[in-house]
């Protein structure tokens, strides 16, 4: 019975260490330091799409940045509670999401992506109790 007790103490404790999703007026924009494409930050044209990614907020992973790449480019850094939008022509992509280094496992994920003229797409980073990093397209 102790042991049983053990173990649903823990399940809740991780499931209360989930990363919860952030609303538009109290999010951080990424700092210029950690933008590595700036002309990815800049509509040059009216046919390409807006890709905006939302880092939750929460404890889990709070220390980590994650790095993202288009088509293996690295374009930003981002932490927890903070958002980016960057403009592409549209096309295919390949959208990369890693993470590591410090206390941080090393941990790749991707997603693709066929962006249609001046269409908008929106991704939620977010990292569940179970610890497996996420990149989920939510529009």
């Amino acid at each position: 019975m102790k042991k049983i007790l053990t173990i649903a103490s823990a399940c809740l404790y991780l499931m209360g260490c989930s990363t919860a999703p952030i609303n538009d007026k109290s999010v951080g924009s990424i700092p210029k330091d950690r933008i590595y494409q700036q002309d990815y930050f800049y509509k040059q044209s009216a046919d390409q799409a807006s890709v905006t990614f939302t880092r939750d907020k929460g404890f889990l992973g709070s220390g980590c940045s994650h790095v993202l790449y288009v088509n293996n480019i690295k374009v930003f850094s981002i932490r927890s509670h903070e958002k980016a939008t960057i403009y592409l022509p549209p096309d295919f992509y390949i959208f990369r999401l890693e993470t590591g280094g410090g206390m941080c496992p090393d941990v790749a994920i991707s997603q693709d992506a066929q962006l249609k003229p001046g269409t908008e797409a929106e991704y939620r980073i977010l990292l569940p109790s179970d610890f497996s990093l996420r990149l989920t397209r939510i529009k």
